[in-house]
């Protein structure tokens, strides 16, 4: 391709344009389906979350290669690690659809087991429908923690969270 003055792609707004979905049955993560997605026990929670509260990141490592008389040591790259770090946080609410009733552990469970499936780039009024590209997280929930109270804001709580699948990006719900 020839050289041709620098240009600046548009970027996405992640506000108004991300979806986070519980879901508590997925048969096929490489696979999600519509209906799975859509069932009545599948609730959105991305207005529950505040805006530190969504925490999924990813690093990846190097793993150092040195070799005799190589001026530079080499490297190759380690495995993608997906985190929660300190877990996830979400405003106290008792509608019924929240994520402060949703996530809430059965007692006299303390955990809770499901998938998040989070779809990025398409507005959030847009229904899920197939095709569309989705992350899934398959993950074990801890028991909620309540939020810190310094006299502002919303009430909120905290709950740890662990991954107990790898991570699928980029699947497409059929």
């Amino acid at each position: 391709m020839p050289d041709i003055a620098d240009t600046v792609p548009p970027a996405i707004d992640q506000k108004g344009n991300t979806v986070i979905w519980w879901v508590p049955t997925i048969a096929s993560t490489v696979a999600p389906t519509v209906t799975e997605i859509g069932a009545a026990g599948s609730f959105r929670l991305t207005h529950s979350l505040t805006t530190d509260g969504w925490t999924i990141d990813g690093t990846q490592g190097k793993v150092p290669d040195d070799r005799l008389t190589l001026p530079t040591p080499l490297e190759s790259l380690d495995s993608l690690v997906y985190t929660f770090g300190d877990g996830i946080k979400y405003v106290d609410s008792s509608a019924a659809g929240s994520a402060a009733v949703v996530l809430k552990p059965t007692a006299p469970a303390t955990s809770k087991a499901g998938y998040f499936v989070e779809r990025r780039n398409v507005p959030n009024a847009t229904l899920i429908t197939a095709a569309q590209a989705v992350r899934v997280l398959t993950v074990t929930l801890g028991p909620q923690i309540p939020g810190p109270v310094d006299g502002t804001g919303k009430f909120t709580y905290k709950q740890q969270v662990s991954l107990t699948g790898v991570p699928v990006a980029g699947v497409v719900a059929v």
